[in-house]
């Protein structure tokens, strides 16, 4: 769980009062989606359906699941809500914004930490010292 408060706890609250991203949330509901996808499901333009997949990212509310190549040889992107609930909580002259992650969130980041780490992270396998066989 991840707990949103301050300048971050607004955005989020206005982007789920939002019908548009609403839509595009329920879209990758299921299954992780392309923009290309997206759009042809909620039925928004590709500039305004990019800005608000951005704003989603931004909150944490979509993730990039993974990178497609398409047959042109670009790379796509395709996103996934990396919720599985949104709190909204009352407390003393606030209110608290709580995100439960999915999962796959949570594995994903998790993944992300443990090969970010040097020694985990690097491609040349450790350097052995050869036995000495005792001539030198």
């Amino acid at each position: 769980m991840v707990s949103v408060t301050g300048e971050l706890r607004d955005r989020v609250i206005a982007v789920l009062a939002d019908p548009e991203s609403r839509r595009i949330i329920a879209s990758v509901h299921d299954e992780p989606k392309t923009i290309g996808t997206i759009g042809g499901e909620v039925g928004l333009p590709h500039t305004t359906l990019y800005r608000k997949v951005s704003e989603l990212r931004k909150c944490g509310l979509l993730m990039v699941d993974r990178f497609i190549v398409r047959p042109d040889g670009k790379r796509e992107a395709v996103y996934a809500r990396s919720f599985d609930e949104v709190r909204l909580k009352s407390e003393k002259r606030e209110v608290r914004v709580e995100i439960i992650e999915s999962a796959k969130c949570l594995e994903k980041r998790w993944f992300e930490l443990f090969f970010s780490h040097p020694v985990f992270s690097s491609l040349e396998p450790p350097s052995v010292e050869p036995e000495s066989d005792g001539r030198a």
